[in-house]
């Protein structure tokens, strides 16, 4: 299928802000850096994931879906856009959840994107455990749904998939008209890279659309650089299943991920993430989160103030959302 033939369904409004962070930019004293704002968006405060729900909840009102399942961690991002989208579309939603930070567990239960999913009316599986008994606690809920006359439908984690990955492409294309209009050409775009479909979205759309030069930097969220790059492969071959793309389109010089700003793991935060969070926040009134935007930002700073960027030019930070997820972490914050 053509990417243009591919059914949509719109659940916001776009296209999102892109603008030059002036203040972070002049305390850098490096290239000018902008923000692309996909962490304001309709659904339920936004995020990335809303871009590809757009092509998954298609999918799913095509398939008869009359429920929505999905699973995330317990201050999943992910979950709360589709949670809202659920609502929205007037479908019942089930999220089954897990708690990447135990020690953690009564702050991601007190607000947050937990707090949001619980208003929104979501049907919720807290499950301790794997991923394998994440899926039969989904396959068992799955099966009760169906023998209640419900047409249920999976979005996978993250909306990551080649289908969901493509609302990423109509992002790098948003960007280009964008640059277009201020007469810039960034040399490098920053993003957080955690289940790879926004990567490689943003990454195909850019080749796709004629743009070659500019690198996508994804800073892992969570596991080293050849974990995540693998990740993104992945990905990138789920999307030429979906829609036809020359096979040479994006070159593994392409896929450039960090593995040095992650920390101890998915969800626990870092000193840096930390600074990089407060940094904007006091410099431009932006705010990141500590599980995604805080480590991409930290990372972007560090390699500014280290010269770690050929050439670099007109940089463009990525804004994939989170900002609910901050909540739990206030004891970081407020001394």
């Amino acid at each position: 299928m053509k990417f243009e033939d591919v059914p949509r369904l719109p659940l916001t409004t776009l296209p999102t802000s892109f603008y030059l962070m002036a203040n972070l930019s002049k305390t850098l004293g490096g290239p000018d850096i902008y923000i692309k704002r996909d962490d304001v968006m309709d659904l339920a405060h936004g995020g990335n994931k809303t871009r590809k729900l757009e092509y998954i909840f298609a999918d799913a009102i095509e398939k008869g879906a009359d429920t929505i399942l999905t699973m995330g961690g317990i201050q999943s991002n992910h979950v709360r856009q589709t949670v809202s989208g659920a609502a929205k579309l007037g479908l019942e939603s089930h999220i089954f959840l897990n708690n990447p930070v135990p020690e953690r567990e009564k702050e991601m239960l007190s607000g947050g994107n937990y707090l949001m999913d619980v208003v929104m009316g979501a049907h919720e599986y807290i499950v301790d455990g794997d991923d394998d008994e994440i899926n039969e606690a989904i396959e068992q809920v799955t099966q009760k749904l169906i023998k209640q006359g419900k047409t249920p439908y999976l979005v996978p984690l993250g909306a990551s998939n080649g289908l969901g990955s493509l609302g990423y492409m109509i992002a790098a294309r948003e960007m280009m008209v964008q640059w277009e209009h201020m007469g810039i050409n960034p040399s490098h775009i920053f993003l957080g890279t955690g289940s790879g479909g926004t990567h490689a979205g943003l990454l195909t759309g850019l080749r796709y659309f004629g743009n070659k030069t500019t690198k996508v930097i994804g800073i892992s969220v969570s596991q080293p650089e050849d974990v995540k790059k693998q990740t993104v492969r992945d990905v990138l071959a789920q999307i030429k299943e979906v829609i036809e793309i020359p096979d040479d389109l994006v070159s593994e010089e392409d896929i450039i991920v960090s593995g040095d700003y992650y920390g101890d793991a998915y969800a626990y935060p870092t000193d840096s993430a930390n600074d990089a969070i407060k940094q904007l926040g006091r410099e431009e009134g932006i705010i990141l989160d500590p599980v995604y935007t805080g480590k991409a930002m930290a990372g972007m700073i560090d390699m500014i103030k280290n010269n770690q960027l050929e050439n670099a030019k007109d940089l463009v930070f990525l804004h994939t959302g989170g900002a609910p997820a901050l909540n739990t972490y206030a004891d970081l914050f407020i001394k």
